[in-house]
This record gives structure tokens, C-alpha cells and sequence, in this order.
């Protein structure tokens, strides 16, 4: 039984089919997981913002903050 379907996947215009609907299947359960939830949707819309974001401004990344001395350091050599 399993010899059968290792056979049968082997061909190539099967296991193209069999790939397509695996992949198929997985973009729309992340479709759906995504755009299925208000909440969620509303959520993630606004992180579509997040790489535009000035991290040295907003504070958001602790760590991150450049001081002014070795910023006026960097400037004088």
C-alpha cells in the first residue's frame, strides 16, 4: 500500500498536484487565521507601520538610544 503511493508521488505531474494543494491549503489557513479575527486584523494592520518607525525617537527599543555625547564625539574626529 504505502509502495503505491511512494510510486505514485514519483510521477512528476502527480506530485505537482499533491504540492499545489498542500500549498494552497496552507496560504489560506494563513488567510484566514489572519483576516478571520477583527481584533487580529486591526492588530496586525498596525504593524505594517513598524519599519518606518524612528526608533531613536519613539523610545520603542530599550538599549537602542543613541546619547548625545558619542553621537558630537563621532562628529569632531
Amino acid at each position: 500500500m504505502f509502495d503505491n503511493i511512494i510510486e505514485w508521488l514519483m510521477v512528476l505531474a502527480n506530485a505537482k498536484i499533491v504540492s499545489l494543494l498542500i500549498l494552497f491549503t496552507t496560504f489560506s489557513a494563513i488567510v484566514i487565521y489572519v483576516y478571520g479575527s477583527k481584533k487580529r486584523s486591526e492588530r496586525f494592520e498596525t504593524y505594517k507601520n513598524i519599519p518606518f518607525l524612528d526608533d531613536d525617537e519613539d523610545g520603542r527599543i530599550p538599549g537602542k538610544q543613541v546619547s548625545q555625547r558619542s553621537s558630537h564625539s563621532k562628529g569632531e574626529k
